[in-house]
């Protein structure tokens, strides 16, 4: 907690700061409340364009709707938005499982498995979904892209992409500064502050600094001897400099890192497997053991051996250069250059038994490292809008991830992963919009292409100590390279048996690994035509195509598993759309339509026995759905926020490598057919004071956990209702402004479930957070 401490001080010096200063910013909470769904600007085609214009399903949400909805993180944007859901993994909270239009991840955030939703913060890719719970401390607004986005973002990108956009800094002395406290000793700060430009012969220099804290107690309790549940101490910094040597070139730097320390989340059984009276005779034994620490509904506490660990440390800097070189021959033409590297680590000892006993647990340590680099060529000219560019990415990742199960044995019961690989992709782009003027402008005729190739180089060291023990030839006993015979290849050229790992460590191994390198290329085509039948009313048609990168399974637990590839899955999406804004602003109401085809689908299929997923390609799924989305303002400083999705996901063909047809028989899973929201917030004058309150309700219907449906981790239908009441616009004097809030969560305290998975021994649940409230102060100079 000495952190805490530390920032406290840091935040009382530049509060009284703030105080003493003249007013150099001001209040924008009122604009905010009573702008016009057309006053709405994003970036989603690379370029600054009104959200009514864009001929594409695009959702816009600021802090400030987030705030008054209570979605204070990335990973809670799916209570405000239709068509995204934000599942947890199971045993971690540093790994959301995005999913947009049904698309999730196939089974789990693996390093070695991509994921189909993209992530970027101001521009720059994100990777993996592994560690994206970083906290972006000064977001201004998150854009949600729903749909392929092959051509302008690239690979990876099929079910959409989110963007995560910062305030830039502004060169006018001003911030704000937050301090809040809740129940379960929950304790957060945040501070945020712009300084004065410095002008000199160099140009100007603006510069602007954020950090914040969060501590917390856990909602969930043990009763073991180990700690508590979800405890979290997390703490998160950001720099932004804006260099402006010229009024047509700047160069901006960003560093942000987040890093948490925690305790593990908890895991419940909630039904018996192989561990049962009628199980078998190696396992019934043990059932005695966990008959009491079986639970069909949500435990507030619960009594296990060890709670582990889940900590995560996530960095990045990133170099955004912009020029606008005016007119050129070609038109109106500004060059961009975005050059990142990101960072992520996280360990983790995860027990998935729920008991007092060392039934089930593992550790997972991940190390990835990422380098991107982006040019853009953006141009206007006369009836012409263009968009050229190129793409580098270089990634590696390392995971270290041992498993014991009381299944291998009460001896021995040992099996050890530790895999990695270096990938390269290369890309280039581009996107021309056509506006003849003989039609004032009304209608855009607009097609893109993109060419992406990447190589994949991977390698996997697997091994299980029962089985290699008792035969190392076993093609079970693990994955490494072996002789014509199946025997094992030491690098001493000893005795096979002599080859184990010690599993105190990642390596050095006498066993060596086996690697794996193959490449893939693909040509993503766009096209969109819209057409203004009013200045403020759109309708649009877009066929998209995207895919998703193939790979190989680095989790696999024999040579045969690992040596096949899995192919990229490949996406062709139509799309119908009208997007517009009536009476003067106070109503905006967006509609699409879609159907997408898929080939080479993605299906996760989970290996009990491993605690992890294995992905096979299954022939074909289609994916049909509806969205409507719609902000209404009866009244000043009142605004009513609604949003509704609809799903339906269906394998048009699925045949196993076995041979066996199960088109009919599984299913797309996390993926509810309907979902929806809805939220207010009012503004109300009181003297020289405002008060808001704010309400938001989220639903969305049942779902399956797996493929091969089972009733075990069914997710029933849930609904949240979070809400929201601020007293501000306190005058304190020189521009500084107070606001005092409290906040609730899961009023109806709802039993609802995150995540579930069956282990084979028994079945384990996450469950969701139960009712809180708490409170704010905010600060503003």
């Amino acid at each position: 907690m000495k952190f805490r401490a530390r920032l406290i001080v840091l935040m009382n010096s530049v509060a009284a700061t703030a105080i003493a200063a003249p007013a150099l910013a001001q209040d924008n909470a009122a604009g905010a409340a009573s702008a016009g769904f057309d006053d709405i600007v994003v970036t989603a085609q690379r370029r600054e364009e009104r959200l009514v214009d864009v001929p594409l399903s695009v959702s816009a949400i600021s802090e400030q709707r987030l705030e008054a909805a209570g979605a204070t993180t990335v990973a809670n944007i799916g209570t405000v938005v239709p068509n995204i859901q934000i599942n947890e993994t199971v045993g971690n909270t540093w790994s959301p499982l995005i999913s947009i239009r049904g698309l999730s991840p196939a089974g789990d955030t693996s390093l070695g498995r991509d994921q189909p939703v993209g992530i970027y913060i101001d521009g720059v890719p994100v990777s993996k979904s592994t560690g994206a719970a970083f906290d972006t401390v000064d977001l201004q607004r998150v854009e949600v892209l729903r749909g392929p986005q092959g051509t302008l973002y690239g690979k990876n990108t099929i079910g959409g992409a989110i963007n995560l956009v910062t305030r830039k800094p502004t060169g006018e002395f001003g911030g704000q500064l937050v301090l809040g406290a809740g129940e379960h000793d929950l304790y957060t700060q945040k501070l945020n502050f712009d300084l004065p430009a410095i002008e000199s012969g160099l140009g100007t220099l603006k510069a602007k600094f954020g950090v914040s804290g969060r501590q917390f107690g856990g909602f969930f309790k043990n009763d073991g001897p180990s700690r508590d549940f979800g405890e979290q101490d997390q703490w998160a910094a950001r720099v932004g400099l804006l260099w402006e040597p010229t009024s047509n070139l700047s160069i901006g730097y960003a560093y942000d890192i987040t890093d948490n320390k925690g305790t593990g989340v908890m895991l419940p059984i909630s039904a018996p497997g192989l561990i049962s009276p009628n199980g078998p005779p190696t396992l019934s034994p043990l059932y005695p053991l966990i008959q009491n620490a079986i639970y069909t509904d949500r435990p507030d506490r619960i009594s296990t051996d060890a709670t582990g660990r889940s900590n995560f440390r996530v960095f990045g800097h990133a170099v955004t250069a912009e020029f606008d070189a005016g007119a050129t021959p070609i038109g109106d033409v500004t060059l961009k250059s975005i050059t990142a590297w990101r960072g992520l680590q996280t360990r983790s000892n995860s027990d998935f038994d729920g008991t007092r006993y060392d039934l089930l647990r593992f550790t997972l340590d991940n190390d990835y490292h990422q380098f991107t680099q982006e040019l853009q060529l953006i141009g206007t000219a006369a009836e012409f809008r263009y968009t050229l560019g190129a793409f580098f990415m270089r990634d590696s990742y390392s995971v270290y991830n041992p498993r014991w199960s009381v299944a291998l044995g009460n001896n021995n019961r040992y099996d050890l992963s530790d895999r990695g690989a270096h990938n390269k992709s290369i890309a280039g782009y581009g996107q021309l919009t056509w506006s003849p003027s003989a039609l004032d402008g009304r209608l855009d005729v607009t097609g893109g292409l993109r060419w992406t190739k990447e190589t994949k180089r991977v390698r996997n060291l697997f091994f299980s100590f029962s089985k290699y023990a008792a035969n190392p030839a076993d093609p079970l006993s693990g994955v490494f390279q072996r002789d014509a015979n199946g025997n094992p290849i030491t690098r001493s050229g000893g005795p096979a048996l002599g080859a184990l790992p010690t599993g105190n460590g990642p390596g050095p191994y006498d066993l060596i690994p086996l690697e794996n390198e193959k490449s893939w290329s693909r040509l993503t085509p766009e096209a969109s035509i819209s057409f203004a039948i009013q200045p403020d009313f759109n309708i649009y048609g877009r066929f998209a195509t995207g895919f998703k990168s193939g790979g190989y399974n680095d989790t696999a637990a024999a040579n045969s598993a690992f040596n096949t590839a899995f192919n990229p899955e490949k996406l062709t999406s139509f799309e119908l759309g009208t997007k517009g804004v009536f009476l003067d602003g106070r109503l905006g109401l967006n509609l699409a339509v879609y159907h997408s085809i898929y080939k080479d689908f993605q299906a996760g299929v989970f290996v009990p026995a491993l605690i992890t997923t294995n992905i096979i390609n299954a022939g074909k799924a289609t994916f049909t759905g509806v969205e409507v989305e719609g902000q209404v303002r009866p009244i000043d400083n009142f605004t009513i926020n609604f949003g509704y999705g609809y799903t339906k996901a269906k394998y048009k063909e699925f045949i196993l490598p076995t041979g066996q047809d199960v088109t009919k028989s599984y299913v797309v899973p996390l993926v509810p057919r309907h979902n929806f929201q809805i939220g207010g917030m009012w503004r109300i004058a009181v003297g020289d004071f405002s008060l808001t309150p704010s309400l938001n309700y989220s639903w969305r219907s049942g779902q399956h956990s797996n493929i091969s449906p089972d009733p075990l981790t069914y997710r029933r239908a849930y609904g949240l209702v979070d809400g929201r009441i601020a007293l501000g616009g306190i005058d304190l004097g020189r521009g500084a402004e107070l606001e005092f809030s409290v906040w609730g969560k899961n009023l109806a305290d709802k039993h609802y479930i995150t995540s579930a998975i069956n282990l084979g021994l028994f079945t384990v649940q996450q469950w969701g957070d139960p009712r809180s409230f708490g409170a704010e102060a905010k600060l503003k100079f």
